[in-house]
């Protein structure tokens, strides 16, 4: 790392990142197992942006989560086609460059989620370490989503291999069974608005939530974050969470 994250956290509890000192020189990525997955933290990435440090997002190519029903006669690869398109939609929007997404072409098993295998953990090491980066987000690996836990585990097997030091930030999911919050990011009603917009570019994932769960894609994340703001009696209502891991090969995880 080119500075030592743990000296921004002394104080053993929720700390909130905008109260952070934290240099625009830091570098960060997104590993997200399916698309979407960067959305679920745009407010804290919308601060990041604004803060002046440079973004590289990484997305791994899948058609999981679209409905036959939704686009009838799609094959698995325009299913993937599908969602492809409803992130790098969702990322103009949000404006970042087009340079700064990559597709990540890994092995997938039949419900089209990557798996932990030796193959895909060498093509994760080879962008981790292209991409150099100080701060690693992406779910939590306490997760029901076996996507999440996959690429949980690949990126911890990729420091082991490689040598590389970074922290991991892991974020609160609609599926994450336990996490211990270290930082937060709070947020009002007008970026509320904002992030359930960049939420709806995902419309295979907005239908099926209206279609299942009688609400849409937007309303399930910004739930979590209103219990989010709840749990930790903020002002603000709504709020993203964050379990650090620091990553070396120095350090057992």
């Amino acid at each position: 790392m080119n500075m030592d994250i743990k000296r921004l956290i002394t104080t053993g509890k929720p700390c909130a990142i905008p109260g952070l000192s934290l240099p625009d020189t830091l570098r960060i990525l997104i590993l997200a197992p399916h698309p979407d997955d960067f959305d679920a933290i745009g407010v804290t990435m919308k601060f990041l942006s604004r803060n002046g440090n440079s973004i590289a997002v990484g997305v791994v190519r899948t058609g999981s989560g679209v409905e036959d029903s939704y686009r009838p006669n799609l094959t698995l690869a325009g299913k993937a086609d599908l969602r492809e398109q409803e992130q790098r939609r969702s990322l103009q929007f949000f404006g970042l460059p087009e340079d700064s997404l990559t597709f990540l072409c890994l092995v997938n098993d039949s419900e089209d989620q990557p798996v932990d295998n030796s193959e895909n953990c060498t093509l994760v090491e080879k962008f981790v370490i292209e991409k150099s980066p100080d701060i690693v987000f992406l779910p939590h690996g306490n997760d029901t989503n076996s996507g999440h836990r996959v690429m949980y585990s690949l990126l911890k097997q990729v420091v082991q291999r490689s040598g590389c030091s970074f922290a991991m930030f892991l974020n609160r999911d609609a599926k994450t069974i336990k996490i211990r919050t270290d930082l937060y990011m709070p947020f009002d009603q007008e970026d509320a608005e904002w992030k359930a917009q960049l939420l709806r570019f995902h419309d295979s994932q907005h239908q099926r939530n209206l279609r299942t769960r009688n609400h849409g894609f937007d309303d399930r994340v910004l739930n979590v974050n209103r219990g989010i703001a709840r749990g930790l009696s903020l002002v603000q209502k709504y709020a993203e969470a964050f379990e650090i891991e620091y990553c070396s090969v120095q350090t057992p995880f």
